[in-house]
């Protein structure tokens, strides 16, 4: 019997999947609280074939609710030699459902622009953007690895502020009887044994995350959000195999990269030994080696040799004058083995200042720098900036965690901290005023340690450029500039010493006879948090002392006819103090602040708010001259 087309119902049958293809997601109430985008669905498979190759598929479908999240709409994939993106499709539709564009691999825009010299790594990007809110993007694509892996993809759901989470889930599958491990952060979520037709597998799956709103003085992201970090037990990575299971073999696998890469040529050995000869102790000796160092290189970021991982050569940066992190920490370490002094490659984070003690990877550090342990001190040097003084350890290392690399394997160890009280800035001002307004101020300022940092490079700079930086501290409009001077003290608590002059027209305002001048003519501020609900604690991510003494004389034919009342303040936040006294003809203006950095409970909120509210207001008092 033929069969007969039903055109009736393949009509239907069109119009009912159109229909089920224009009906927007539903994303419940709950989730579009304080968001700005929406993940409907991440779903990741990460494959592993063999120790050394692997896939994986993912899928991410996000909702754009407003201008705010745009940016969560973009497609962004890093790749190098050792993954490659092989597949790719895009779709994006607006707030009926309604599919408004196809985006095809052709389209990604693809950049090998980096900050190195020589990188592996290349990326594919696409700026996705549509006429009106809320759209809809979606996004699947495919990544091959090959030569090996040191680490499986983590897996952060969320990875932004004012973002929720409809679902997202994590598969890993893995080689039977090979062994990996897990590190699940700020969640209780595990992962588990699942069945698929793929076979088993393990998976971690999340529902229903919230949006979180950043707060100022607030934890950082990666405190609140989940976090899944995955890697295997053993692994093989570019030819080299290794031991990930804990800190002490993860340091002997590192320590083997370093093996026959501290050769220098003979007669630079017997340069160096020459540069040292009249040194009387070895830290002397450190001092003239990192002098040179600074002297005789420049840092260029180079991300090539065993993933990235893997210093150049101590003759190579020997030869080139140039190196990255890595290289120039380990060309230092061979120009010290040259002279019999011991030192040793030690890999940290500029970023977090806490590794995981019970989950070492590679993924937790970003950078290297030299331990050199002496007979009555530990040198910790920072190789990349050798203009940095001697012995200081600057602020986006110092109180981190660190690895030292040892033949013995990795030893875990933490950087000293310097007191908040150290971090300085004292400014000494002299004040002017003719009775007309203008007024002519001179500055001599000094900041130490982490305040001295900066500032650190202002005597590099142009001359104009030094008075621009100089005169965004003076809180005056149309003030010049003139007669810098500089001068650096570079010592273990290094200090800048820097004085100016500063002129303006129109010092404070006129009104009638009243002339309303400020008692703190420099930008101050202690920044005022203004939640109408508090979520977290009070986290203090920076301990300084600033303290300000100014000198105003009075102008020809004016009095005081009103000045702020003293200020004495101590809490568990520091203290802060100020006072404007008259002595005969100048009004004399002292203020200092000294905050203390920590983590204070969200009970202290208030409290905190008005410390603020308090220092903010002080500095920006006035004091009214009537003229007589």
């Amino acid at each position: 019997m033929k069969k007969t087309f039903n055109f009736s119902l393949l009509l239907v049958l069109l119009l009912s999947t159109n229909a089920i293809a224009q009906t927007p997601p539903e994303i419940p109430e709950t989730l579009k609280e304080n968001a700005y985008s929406v993940v409907l669905n991440n779903q990741i498979d990460f494959t592993c074939e063999s120790m050394t190759d692997a896939v994986k598929k993912e899928t991410f479908s996000v909702t754009i609710l407003n201008e705010k999240g745009k940016d969560a709409g973009n497609f962004i994939i890093m790749c190098d030699k050792f993954s490659s993106l092989s597949k790719f499709s895009g779709e994006v539709h607006d707030q009926t459902g309604k599919l408004i564009r196809k985006i095809k691999k052709s389209e990604l825009q693809m950049s090998e622009y980096s900050s190195g010299l020589t990188t592996d790594d290349y990326t594919y990007y696409y700026e996705c953007s549509a006429i009106s809110y809320p759209y809809t993007v979606k996004y699947e694509w495919e990544i091959k690895y090959k030569g090996g892996f040191i680490s499986y993809p983590s897996f952060i759901p969320q990875d932004r502020f004012n973002q929720s989470v409809v679902e997202a889930t994590y598969r890993l599958h893995h080689p039977a009887g090979s062994t990996y491990r897990c590190k699940a952060l700020n969640t209780d979520a595990k992962m588990q044994t699942k069945t698929t037709p793929e076979g088993p597998c393990e998976e971690i799956s999340f529902k229903g995350l919230k949006a979180l709103e950043q707060e100022l003085y607030g934890p950082p992201l990666n405190n609140l959000l989940p976090r899944v970090y995955l890697a295997p037990t053993t692994f093989v990575f570019d030819g080299s195999q290794g031991d990930m299971s804990n800190w002490k073999s993860y340091g002997i696998w590192q320590y083997g990269l370093l093996a026959d890469r501290d050769a220098l040529p003979p007669a630079f050995k017997d340069k160096l030994l020459s540069l040292t000869a009249n040194c009387s102790s070895d830290r002397d000796k450190v001092k003239a080696i990192y002098d040179y160092l600074a002297a005789n290189t420049r840092y260029v970021s180079i991300q090539l040799g065993i993933g990235g991982l893997q210093p150049a050569p101590a003759m190579d940066v020997h030869k080139t004058g140039f190196g990255d992190c890595k290289g120039l920490s380990n060309y230092m370490r061979a120009m010290l083995k040259e002279v019999g002094i011991t030192s040793y490659y030690t890999v940290i984070s500029t970023d977090n200042a806490r590794l995981l003690k019970d989950f070492s990877s590679v993924g937790q550090m970003n950078h290297v720098i030299l331990q050199v342990p002496l007979k009555n001190d530990t040198l910790w040097l920072e190789c990349t900036n050798a203009q940095l003084p001697f012995g200081f350890v600057h602020s986006e290392i110092a109180g981190h965690d660190a690895l030292l690399i040892k033949e013995n394997g990795g030893e875990l160890c933490r950087l000293p901290a310097y007191p908040d009280s150290l971090n300085t800035q004292v400014r000494s001002a002299q004040v002017s005023i003719a009775p007309t307004g203008k007024a002519t101020i001179k500055t001599n300022q000094e900041c130490g340690l982490f305040q001295y940092e900066g500032l650190f490079g202002i005597s590099k700079l142009e001359p104009d450029k030094q008075k621009d930086v100089l005169r965004s501290q003076i809180g005056l409009t149309q003030a010049s500039v003139s007669n810098v001077n500089i001068i650096e003290k570079k010592t273990a608590n290094p200090l800048i010493d820097i004085e100016f002059q500063t002129e303006c027209n129109q010092f404070g305002n006129k009104t009638g006879n009243r002339l309303f001048i400020p008692a703190n003519v420099f930008q101050n501020h202690l920044t005022i948090p203004n939640q109408p609900k508090r979520s977290y604690d009070i986290f203090i991510n920076y301990g300084y002392v600033d303290t300000d003494n100014i000198n105003i004389e009075l102008p020809e034919g004016y009095s005081i006819e009103a000045m702020p009342k003293p200020i004495f303040i101590t809490n568990q936040f520091g203290t802060f103090t100020a006072t404007v006294a008259q002595t005969g003809k100048e009004i004399h203006v002292i203020q200092r602040l000294f905050l203390k950095k920590g983590k204070y409970p969200i009970s202290s909120y208030e409290e905190f708010t008005n410390f603020a509210k308090t220092v903010s207001r002080t500095y920006s008092g006035k004091i009214v001259l009537k003229k007589e």
